[in-house]
């Protein structure tokens, strides 16, 4: 590699560093390195997850501030089970402080007035929708930060945890798929307009997912299958919409079994992620409390239940479409929460499309690389799920995976190009107009426009060599392949 371009490599990825961060300003309102909001609900809601459950998080929250002489002027907060607005009034405090011990409450109270003064809007904060991690994830972040005290020292440290893992999983994708590819990778990553620091970052452990399923690819290319397999559960148990990254896995997998042939690192890695999620379940089964996981179910069901502006995928882009929208007298638009549910599309539409989707990118699925084919999972999840914007770091996946060898061919690198305009897009769509409502709603189409053109070039793009496609059939992993050395 030539001097000019490893200096290229190094401008790139330390502007885009540099840009995550919004150029040194982090949380510009207010400027802050760590995002309390949000690290409030996941240190908070983990840390007391025994006590707390998915259900009791705020009313607690009022209960400790209320003895604590706070809130006196918040009158209603989201009542977590139902998703609905609740009277303070109706809080039973004795309930409340009866599932804590003495030393939990008085520990509650003194983490509470660490996060006080430092959230300006708690009236806002006790209307949000709770602490919302899946219970394998909940109980490690639990372990994590179970006996930690909140305090400016191990807020720090925890908030500090994803840069350690991203910075970790880029150097790995860079190792294994070349350094021009993983520049183009951690770029994309880091000046994503979905996924970028506004949003979680400076938050508790947010970004652990995507860095396992970067990590996971890099393992992956260089052959270690049970390692990808691994971080991949990982992913799915911390997120459960990676689940949807295995789809395409899955469909090479049953290709190679019936052309009796065998890729050894594809297997290892479906055995060890069947492995871990039986593990995870198994764990939580023992060591979760049964009315916790209850909550979770019930919880989660009414979340996706529920339309919410900051959400990108077909279910809430046809909810919005249909939905009239409010336009108050500042500019800002709402939509009515029962219009939502009123607008919300046949329950069949979204499986149709996305069962649509998937015929049209089997062709594609069954002629890729086992690690290539994952790129085709990226549209089912805005198909199939429409996960929260900032979930959208997986996009990354379409700079990512198409690179062999230190290759990309063209094809590939418009399609590359097209992703950086689009997301160039949003964020002038942003300047136009900062109301989140509008404006997600327009990058969710602007997203599927995308994911339409990047199809059909896929569709018109050559196939990769015959041996880079299909599975080997003397035991050796075709992904895992090392090309031979040229004669001189």
């Amino acid at each position: 590699m030539s001097r000019r371009l490893r200096v290229a490599i190094v401008a790139l990825v330390g502007v885009a560093a540099i840009g995550y961060v919004n150029f040194g300003f982090f949380h510009a309102v207010p400027r802050q390195q760590i995002h309390y909001w949000d690290a409030f609900h996941y240190f908070v809601g983990a840390k007391y997850l025994p006590e707390l459950g998915y259900a009791r998080l705020y009313e607690a929250t009022y209960v400790a501030g209320r003895e604590l002489g706070a809130f006196a002027g918040i009158e209603r907060l989201r009542d977590l089970p139902t998703y609905q607005a609740r009277d303070v009034r109706s809080i039973d405090a004795a309930a409340v402080r009866g599932r804590f011990s003495d030393a939990r409450w008085r520990a509650f109270k003194q983490d509470l007035l660490f996060f006080g003064p430092r959230i300006p809007d708690w009236r806002r904060l006790l209307m949000d929708h709770g602490y919302n991690d899946p219970p394998p994830r909940a109980l490690l972040l639990h372990a994590l930060v179970r006996w930690l005290p909140a305090t400016p020292l191990t807020l720090a440290a925890v908030t500090s945890i994803d840069y350690v893992l991203i910075a970790g999983a880029l150097t790995l994708a860079a190792r294994a798929f070349g350094p021009v590819a993983g520049a183009l990778t951690a770029a994309s990553l880091l000046l994503s307009f979905f996924a970028r620091f506004d949003y979680v970052g400076g938050s508790i452990v947010r970004w652990d997912w995507i860095a396992a399923v970067i990590a996971g690819a890099a393992a992956f290319a260089r052959g270690a299958g049970a390692t990808a397999g691994g971080l991949f559960a990982y992913a799915a148990i911390a997120r459960i919409f990676p689940l949807l990254l295995f789809v395409p896995l899955v469909v090479k997998w049953c290709q190679a079994h019936r052309a009796r042939a065998t890729d050894r690192t594809l297997a290892r890695c479906l055995l060890a992620a069947t492995l871990v999620m039986v593990t995870a379940a198994a764990v939580v089964a023992v060591a979760a409390e049964p009315l916790s996981v209850g909550e979770f179910v019930a919880k989660i069901r009414r979340h996706g239940d529920s339309a919410f502006t900051n959400h990108v995928g077909l279910g809430t882009w046809l909810v919005f479409h249909a939905a009239p929208w409010n336009v108050y007298a500042d500019g800002m638009r709402s939509v009515d929460p029962i219009a939502l549910a009123a607008a919300r599309p046949a329950g069949w539409i979204v499986p149709l499309v996305s069962g649509l989707y998937l015929a049209a990118a089997l062709p594609l699925i069954l002629r890729a690389r086992p690690l290539e084919s994952m790129m085709y999972a990226v549209p089912l999840i805005w198909c199939a799920v429409s996960p929260a914007g900032y979930y959208y770091s997986f996009l990354v996946l379409l700079v990512l995976l198409p690179w062999s060898a230190g290759a990309a061919d063209a094809i590939r690198l418009l399609q590359m190009a097209l992703l950086s305009v689009l997301g160039a897009i949003a964020y002038g769509l942003e300047i136009y107009s900062a109301d989140s409502l509008p404006l997600f709603h327009r990058a969710s189409g602007l997203l599927a426009l995308y994911f339409v053109v990047w199809l059909a070039l896929e569709h018109v793009r050559r196939p990769a060599p015959d041996r880079a496609r299909h599975p080997a059939r003397d035991g050796t992993s075709a992904s895992a392949a090392v090309p031979a050395i040229p004669k001189i």
